[in-house]
């Protein structure tokens, strides 16, 4: 073998020796894999909408994704490589709010929860969460997570100012809540200052009464008139509707009845004309039921008149009832109503019972445990199986009976009992 042979086969042995350690370094390090991944990795970041970066604890940008690129403006090769905060502010120092230092000498995440955005407007909200490149921990980087909050910040100014507006609107509502309190408190106090707080003591009557508004204000009106005579004569009335309008309706009909009442006239007299008062002052399609009756001492005798209102009942000491009607509408709607009365006689120990309607118009829960309405023949069924009761106790007794029954309207009743 010449020396050239020898030479050549040398060349052939150490590429040969190249191409094993080749084939070695491929199997355990498979480049077309290692590449491959690489580029899954990336394709997985920039999938991501919003910005992210791997950064270096010396601000290197060592990987981002396109939401990162997109953000700063700059291509990738750009971007790889470079100061973050040259990238993200243009700046030669690190950013003054940056949390980059503080995340890794912490290993914890750390949020900068606001920062102006580099645009020329908005904000940016950047999470920096710390990790190591290497086994031995001697590569630390931060991931840079990058959120976009300047909508966010839009909505909740928005939501400040709509608050703001909600409070300045609730301020004003509560005030002007506490003016309609006050003034339906006024209307309150001038209405229970014209209803009796009792009964004129009359010689040969027993009499109490209750009077139970379901607002501040409320649509019944009661009173009781003494004449000269000795006579007394007993007025109730229902406005109808609630509240104000009712109670405005039910002070014209008891200054109608003050205006006629002081001397004594027929009962159906003094009706009609506080129908001509309403139709002349009250325009507003509201109207009144009443009854009106006066108790003569001298025959024993009870003259009354009803207008649309819900007939008073006469009980007897043996537990006889007697209904007391008489035709006519109630008032306040038609000009030239002619209304009329009718005469009872009465003896000791009879009970005249005279109320509205809204003590009658409940619903309760009957034995059955069905809802009913109590109604006008089961509450004057009521007040019969009350004709034992003394005197004295019988509207507790009432009151206790009627205390399952929800309300919803005004109600008043009046309770005589002839002791002559």
């Amino acid at each position: 073998m010449n020396g050239f042979d020898g030479f050549f086969l040398l060349i052939i042995s150490a590429v040969l020796l190249l191409l094993a350690l080749f084939i070695m370094l491929y199997r355990r390090f498979p480049m077309h894999l290692i590449y491959k991944s690489k580029i899954g990795l990336q394709d997985m970041l920039d999938g991501i909408s919003d910005p992210l970066a791997v950064i270096t604890e010396d601000y290197l940008v060592g990987r981002a994704n396109r939401a990162y690129t997109d953000l700063v403006n700059k291509s990738f090769s750009e971007t790889i490589g470079s100061k973050c905060y040259e990238l993200l502010r243009g700046r030669t120092s690190p950013c003054k709010d940056c949390r980059l230092k503080r995340s890794l000498a912490e290993s914890s995440p750390i949020t900068l929860a606001r920062t102006d955005h580099p645009g020329e407007s908005g904000a940016l909200s950047i999470t920096f969460t710390p990790f190591t490149l290497s086994l031995d921990k001697s590569e630390q980087c931060v991931i840079e997570h990058i959120r976009d909050i300047t909508l966010l910040e839009k909505l909740k100014h928005d939501l400040e100012i709509k608050n703001r507006s909600l409070a300045h609107t609730m301020k004003n509502l509560k005030e002007a809540q506490q003016n309609i309190r006050d003034e339906l408190q006024l209307a309150r106090n001038l209405q229970q200052g014209l209803l009796p707080t009792a009964a004129p003591a009359t010689p040969g009557l027993k009499i109490d009464h209750m009077y139970h508004p379901v607002t501040d204000v409320g649509g019944d009106i009661y009173d009781f008139i003494r004449y000269p005579s000795k006579h007394l004569g007993i007025f109730i009335g229902d406005a109808s509707g609630h509240g104000l309008s009712a109670a405005f309706v039910g002070t014209i009909s008891k200054m109608s009845l003050y205006n006629h009442g002081h001397r004594e006239i027929p009962v159906a007299t003094l009706v009609s004309r506080i129908n001509e008062d309403l139709i002349s002052n009250v325009h507003t399609g509201h109207y009144l039921t009443c009854f009106w009756g006066i108790f003569n001492f001298d025959d024993a005798t009870f003259t009354f008149c009803r207008a649309g209102h819900p007939m008073p009942v006469q009980i007897k000491k043996d537990g006889t009832i007697r209904e007391l009607t008489t035709p006519g509408t109630f008032i306040g709607i038609l000009a030239n109503t002619t209304f009329e009365q009718a005469t009872v006689t009465f003896e000791r120990g009879d009970r005249f019972f005279i109320f509205t309607d809204g003590i009658y118009e409940v619903e309760g829960t009957a034995a059955d445990g069905e809802d009913r309405m109590l109604g006008y023949d089961g509450f004057v069924s009521l007040l019969a199986s009350c004709k034992n009761v003394p005197f004295s106790k019988v509207l507790t007794a009432i009151r206790s009976k009627l205390s399952a029954y929800t309300y919803e309207d005004d109600y008043t009743l009046i309770a005589v009992e002839a002791t002559v």
